[in-house]
């Protein structure tokens, strides 16, 4: 389960839309409190909301401890198809990109919402944008059905629960305590990494969904 749970917290770290969040929050003026604000907000609604999601299955009986059936490995293949569809979606909006002469040369029409929300740069904008974007996404319902099928001891729960949490908000807490511990390097890893990431954001959201896409499929049909 362990094992499982890692691959899923990751996929949830690299995705194009946290990726997005952690480019916008590096490039202004003070980007440790921004980074603090986000993190904040995105952990406390996925804790939050993962423990409610754990205590609505045990009223459900749907885990191994408390009822008479558990969910099978058609979760594992429905997860897996998601993350093909959603790899198929990247590939497609990188085809439009291509095709788009403004945004092939880094000129976009008219900003989104988010990017719109982020520009205000403000620790409680962060704050807020971590709340709504921290809400359980297709990888981290498919770590709670494991936890929770997995642990009935609450305490066990938290902890895999705070882990998998960790993990999944990597590249939140990675610079920020870069910038407490090694301020100047950390500024100059990330100018040096930056450009990079704003140009592969697309292909590295298509790899991950993609590669977990396939393994979630795979695993759920060896289960059947």
């Amino acid at each position: 389960m362990a094992t499982h749970l890692g691959i899923l917290a990751l996929a949830s770290a690299f995705s194009p839309v946290l990726l997005a969040v952690v480019l916008v929050a590096l490039g202004a003026p003070e980007p440790p409190k921004l980074l603090l604000w986000y993190l904040a907000g995105g952990a406390l609604v996925s804790l939050a909301l993962g423990v409610v999601i754990m205590v609505a299955l045990d009223d459900l009986g749907q885990t191994r401890h408390r009822g008479s059936h558990s969910f099978g490995p058609g979760v594992d293949i429905a997860v897996g198809v998601a993350g093909l569809v959603i790899a198929g979606a990247l590939v497609l909006r990188r085809r439009a990109r291509a095709r788009d002469p403004e945004r092939r040369s880094g000129q976009a029409s008219s900003p989104g919402p988010v990017a719109r929300f982020l520009a205000k740069g403000s620790p409680r904008a962060m704050f807020i944008l971590g709340l709504i974007l921290g809400f359980p996404g297709v990888y981290y319902l498919a770590g709670l059905k494991d936890i929770a099928q997995g642990d009935p001891n609450w305490s066990g729960r938290i902890a895999l629960m705070v882990a998998f949490v960790v993990v999944s908000f990597l590249l939140i807490w990675v610079p920020l305590v870069g910038y407490v511990a090694a301020p100047d390097a950390t500024r100059r890893t990330i100018a040096a990494a930056d450009a990079w990431l704003a140009a592969h954001l697309i292909e590295i959201g298509i790899v991950v969904a993609a590669g977990v896409g396939v393994y979630e499929i795979v695993r759920g049909v060896l289960a059947l």
